[in-house]
This record gives structure tokens, C-alpha cells and sequence, in this order.
């Protein structure tokens, strides 16, 4: 199996970028309700988003096919630390042993930035998202003040991961 992290290429792919957003939100709140103003404005931040160096708007490619999506940034509210705003995966790729891999890339990818630390957001409902960031050391770090329904959790990046 061949794993590649592209650039998103917003002109062919933008349609399965909306896709990945549409099912993580509901894998988050089990609603569609707010989706339409969540999405609103998307292709136009990622567009102003891609020119920046410390956005990251990926698409994952096994075998030539993309099976995912990784939104994350070098930058946050925090000193020194990097912050993910979407890890994805097309739910047939769901539990086939890519997680490994993109807990790898982003942590070397933000390790590379200086970040020391990265943090999520992820909704209390989400267990499945929950118990995957726990199982690769993420813990909770405070509830989301923005966002009644979700918590941050953070990651120490291991240097020697580099």
C-alpha cells in the first residue's frame, strides 16, 4: 500500500473536500443541522489558507485514490503549538491501519514548524474519534469555550518521532 499526503487541488477535488467535511460533521453531532452555515465560505478559506505556510490542506492517496483529508495549522492560541482542525478518513478506510500513518504526518509535519504541542477540538459525542486520538496519547486538556458540545484534547510531539 502507497501512502501520499498531496496538496489539496481545489479545482479537481473540492467536491469530495465538502463530502469528508459532510460526514465529519455529522460523525460529530450525529445532525446535519448547521451544515450548510458551517461549509459556508469553505473553498474561499482554503484558498486564502493554501498560500499560507502554516496551513496544511491535505488530501491522503493510497494506491492512487484518495481515502482521506488533514486540515491542521503550525499556528494556535497557544505558545508553541500546532492545531488540527480535521483529521478524516472515507469510512471504507476506516479501520485499516492508515491512523498510524497520519498521526505520523502531522506530528512530523508541525515537529518541523517547532511546535511542541498540537491540539484538537472534538465533540463529547464522538467517541470513536475520542478513543482514537486517546489510544495515541492525546488527553484532555479543558472544554471548548466556542463550542458547547466539544472539548479540546492536546499531544505532546516527541522529538524523537522526527
Amino acid at each position: 500500500m502507497q501512502i501520499e499526503f498531496k496538496e489539496i487541488n481545489l479545482e479537481r477535488d473540492f467536491e469530495l473536500c465538502v463530502e469528508a467535511r459532510r460526514d465529519a460533521y455529522f460523525c460529530s453531532f450525529d445532525t446535519y443541522d448547521g451544515f450548510a452555515e458551517f461549509i459556508s465560505g469553505y473553498r474561499e478559506r482554503i484558498l486564502e489558507r493554501q498560500a499560507q505556510t502554516e496551513w496544511f490542506y491535505r488530501h491522503i492517496w493510497v494506491d492512487g485514490k484518495i481515502v482521506g483529508q488533514l486540515e491542521f495549522r503550525s499556528v494556535s492560541d497557544e505558545p508553541e503549538t500546532g492545531y488540527v482542525q480535521l483529521i478524516y478518513l472515507f469510512p471504507e478506510y476506516r479501520g485499516t491501519g492508515l491512523a498510524t500513518e497520519l498521526q505520523a504526518y502531522i506530528r512530523h509535519q508541525l515537529r518541523i514548524t517547532d511546535c511542541q504541542w498540537v491540539m484538537l477540538s472534538v465533540s463529547r459525542t464522538n467517541l470513536r474519534a475520542i478513543n482514537h486520538y486517546r489510544r495515541f496519547g492525546w488527553v484532555f486538556l479543558r472544554p471548548n469555550p466556542k463550542h458547547e458540545e466539544t472539548d479540546f484534547y492536546r499531544l505532546r510531539l516527541d522529538a524523537s518521532l522526527l
